[in-house]
């Protein structure tokens, strides 16, 4: 039998072991002691996601076959009214028809008539213009009535004014006041020489003759084969469509109207 031995009680006490914890089971996304992760439960985002998308669709107003027609007949409707806009009051296509204007603009041409620069100035030497033949009816001549003549430029676009009349293209050689004379195909203006690089000269004679106030004297380049105002006189400036500032077709002549010099 063993004895105990006897304690002081001045001795401190001996120490014990601490409380062993029960072990916890792990949290969300924690990992096991064994290093595999924990299997998470997958996020309802993307479900709430897919039910505001399914919201969204069915509050969504359907188009009926018939709504579908009427935005298509608007939006042609509105195009329609554009179209006619630019081509009364900006710009206008043209096709050259005839060679007059050889060889700076052929037959097939497709221009683009520019209807706004003359709006704040006068036709110049040198421009080329298109204008309404004949010049001295006065179905070519645009009105002088600032309320009328927007319903006129319309009704052009829509073939329902200037009706019996035909767009000639030719150039500005002499403007009002000048005197014009032609000898042996050149060009003198108020006595001066006049140099055109863009001619095909027929060796004519014509003038001289002063262009009286409001009008000018237009040519053709081709002047062997141009019917211009050496046969009809002068045209109002009240007759010009606009000015010839670009050829779009066909693409190999694209770009502005050129002087050609001939061989």
């Amino acid at each position: 039998m063993v004895e105990e031995e006897p304690t002081d009680p001045k001795d401190p006490p001996a120490a014990t072991a601490p409380p062993q914890e029960s072990p916890q089971p792990p949290g969300p996304g924690a990992e096991t002691t064994g290093g595999e992760p924990e299997v998470v439960p997958p996020s309802p985002e993307p479900a709430r996601r897919r039910e505001r998308r399914r919201k969204a669709r069915a509050e969504r107003p359907k188009v009926t076959f018939w709504e579908g027609v009427r935005e298509v007949i608007i939006i042609l409707v509105l195009a329609a009214i554009v179209a006619v806009l630019i081509q009364s009051f900006f710009f206008k296509a043209f096709i050259i028809p005839s060679s007059s204007m050889s060889p700076t603009l052929q037959i097939g041409d497709r221009v683009m008539v520019d209807r706004v620069t003359y709006y704040f100035r006068k036709p110049r030497r040198g421009d080329i213009v298109v204008w309404r033949y004949p010049p001295d009816d006065p179905r070519s001549l645009n009105t002088n009535n600032p309320f009328y003549w927007p319903i006129q430029q319309m009704g052009e676009t829509l073939h329902l004014t200037h009706r019996g009349t035909t767009p000639f293209v030719k150039r500005v050689i002499a403007t009002e006041g000048e005197t014009l004379e032609l000898r042996k195909g050149q060009l003198y203006i108020n006595g001066k020489k006049i140099k055109e690089p863009y001619i095909v000269n027929d060796m004519s004679d014509f003038g001289p003759v002063k262009v009286p106030k409001g009008m000018f004297y237009g040519l053709g380049d081709n002047r062997p084969n141009s019917r211009d105002s050496r046969f009809f006189g002068p045209i109002p400036y009240r007759a010009v469509i606009g000015r010839v500032f670009l050829i779009w077709w066909p693409a190999k002549h694209f770009g502005k109207p050129r002087a050609r010099i001939n061989s």
